[in-house]
């Protein structure tokens, strides 16, 4: 009979696109979260409802709620504040700026010298990103086969 001594860990991909980053989790708090970070989460929330939001504003719903939202408004402003013209700012006396000196061209980096990667073990120690267990991570999808006693 096989003993695990270390939990087993779960290989998970950030779905916060410019993130991307790999993070593992043992079984006990994989949940089925998708974002490394209480960070990429409300960024990317931000983003689906942002997005929203727009698909909203571009509906004829949307811009009748947008209509009315501004009437309201308007119609705030001029009962507290009153609503006046307000004059154009005269120009400024320098109106030019000097040109920004041109950037220098970057130097490409010199390639390092490509030789064949050593072969990797099928399994590494990791960290959960919730508890921060440690324990190992097995590749399901090495090459090397393993025999199980």
């Amino acid at each position: 009979m096989l003993v695990a001594r270390f939990p087993i860990f779960r290989q998970r991909v950030c779905h916060w696109a410019p993130c991307g980053a790999v993070f593992y989790l043992c079984r006990r708090c994989d949940r089925g979260q998708r974002y490394c970070s209480p960070r990429c989460r409300e960024k990317a929330r931000r983003l689906q409802r942002r997005q929203a939001n727009r698909r909203h504003q571009q509906s004829p719903e949307g811009r009748d709620d947008h209509r009315d939202r501004q009437r309201d408004y308007r119609q705030r402003r001029k009962a507290c504040c009153g609503v006046t013209d307000q004059s154009s700012l005269r120009p400024s006396a320098g109106g030019n700026l000097p040109a920004s000196p041109p950037e220098e061209p970057r130097k490409a980096i010199p390639a390092p010298d490509l030789l064949p990667a050593e072969p990797r073990p099928t399994t590494r120690w990791v960290v959960c990103q919730i508890c921060g267990c440690r324990g190992r991570w097995i590749n399901p999808f090495s090459e090397v086969k393993r025999d199980f006693l």
